[in-house]
């Protein structure tokens, strides 16, 4: 199979799919017998429905729009649509569903914005039709919306990630912040799973993998100061002394500067074998990227989190991303298994991709989180309370992502897999992955 990544998704993803507006609807409880509302359009697109009547009820995704992950995000809404359609006919047990994807970014920032986030949780949990929230893809954003929705009316709303990965949405790290996890749950109920690996396990695993990789004896970490950049950062290199690679700094870049030299030099300085981004793209990395490789040189091997992903954004950067080590929590889409493969198939000709070419992972695995959500949905009693006790119930067994279930806290067990690649052209190639217990 092509490893190809993200080239012309963001073409493709144009194609348009048919919706329901919904303008009525009840300003209860849903029930059998009622119809659901609708989230604010300043945020979220037309409710996606074609079934019977009127849908009862709603899940929302959300997920930043605009911005360097624009074409990756969209893939993961097209998921949700195509498993809530071809697979589930918008119907979860006896409740009908309709879907509506939020945006949580603005056009000035091109990536999430804490603001979008607070207004966007508050309007899932005002709107009781509202039984679950699939999203978000960043850890910050999460961090916002999860207190809101456990909170909420009728709740709490269950809300489900696959890309989350900051501990302390979940459980302890020792670069917590103040009172995580437990200040994210004010009714004491966890309402928050995820099906990615979290930061204690991608930020040690990409440490592993470098070393195994490339064999660096030595490393230089940068983050961007963020919740999921300096987490990640933090957990990269502790295990990295641990392994023996001597970590030769810990700082942080300015998303807003309008240069990176005197970082760059600064870095050179140390003479590293490496390396480690801890942060996003969207946080002007791409001219970060071009000035610390200007500085330290073309031997110096790259590396970062998931936030370098979609590939097609990093890759802006030229000569000074190819070869970057990129991870991601989660299998290659290459090794999911036969369930994966067959949906991989499907999904790929759903949305018009050129032989060979794969879709966005996170998209993949989005569609794994939507059908778990249904599921529970259909095995709830329609309240928002029941459908968060069955997410944390489900146990999938040889799903799209294969056999697991979730523990107390919300995080995926007993398997955790992390995956790297390395950039090439405008794509990603599968270096390495690891599979870890706990």
């Amino acid at each position: 199979m092509n490893r190809k990544r993200i080239s012309a998704v963001g073409a493709v993803l144009a194609l348009g799919v048919a919706a329901l507006v919904l303008t009525g609807g009840a300003v209860g409880k849903p029930s059998a017998k009622s119809a659901a509302r609708t989230l604010p359009t300043s945020s979220c697109s037309p409710v996606f429905y074609k079934g019977s009547g009127s849908p009862q009820f709603l899940i929302a995704s959300d997920l930043p729009l605009q911005g360097a992950g624009r074409a990756q995000n969209i893939a993961m809404e097209k998921a949700i649509q195509y498993v809530l359609d071809t697979q589930f006919h918008f119907k979860a047990g006896k409740y009908t569903v309709g879907y509506q994807g939020c945006d949580d970014s603005t056009a000035q920032s091109g990536a999430w914005d804490a603001g979008k986030c607070t207004a966007n949780g508050n309007s899932y949990a005002a709107d009781k039709s509202v039984v679950a929230v699939l999203g978000t893809f960043n850890s910050g954003c999460a961090k916002l919306i999860v207190p809101l929705l456990n909170r909420a009316p009728n709740g709490p709303v269950a809300m489900f990630s696959v890309a989350n990965t900051a501990v302390g949405l979940t459980h302890f790290a020792p670069w917590n912040d103040k009172g995580e996890p437990g200040i994210y749950y004010p009714t004491g109920k966890r309402n928050y799973a995820r099906l990615s690996a979290s930061d204690d396990y991608q930020g040690p695993a990409a440490a592993s993998l470098l070393k195994q990789l490339a064999h660096s004896k030595s490393v230089y970490v940068i983050h961007d100061n963020q919740t999921f950049g300096k987490g990640v950062a933090n957990a990269f290199r502790l295990k990295a002394a641990s392994l023996g690679m001597k970590v030769l700094g810990f700082k942080p870049w300015d998303p807003k500067a309008t240069s990176y030299e005197a970082l760059g030099q600064t870095i050179a300085a140390t003479h590293p074998d490496a390396i480690y981004f801890g942060g996003i793209v969207c946080n002007n990395g791409v001219k970060l990227l071009k000035d610390i490789r200007a500085a330290v040189g073309k031997k110096v091997q790259f590396a970062g989190p998931d936030g370098w992903t979609p590939y097609s954004a990093t890759a802006a950067a030229g000569s000074a991303a190819q070869g970057m080590l990129v991870t991601y929590a989660g299998l290659p889409l290459e090794k999911l298994p036969a369930k994966g493969q067959a949906f991989i198939k499907a999904f790929s000709k759903f949305l018009h991709l050129p032989a060979g070419e794969l879709p966005p992972p996170y998209s993949v695995y989005q569609a794994q989180a939507a059908q778990i959500i249904l599921a529970a949905i259909a095995k709830s009693n329609g309240t928002r309370a029941d459908v968060n006790a069955k997410l944390f119930a489900s146990r999938v067994t040889n799903g799209i992502m294969g056999t697991f279930h979730f523990d107390k806290n919300g995080d995926i067990t007993p398997t955790k897999a992390i995956s790297m690649d390395r950039i090439k052209g405008k794509t990603g190639v599968p270096a390495g992955s690891v599979i870890l217990r706990g």
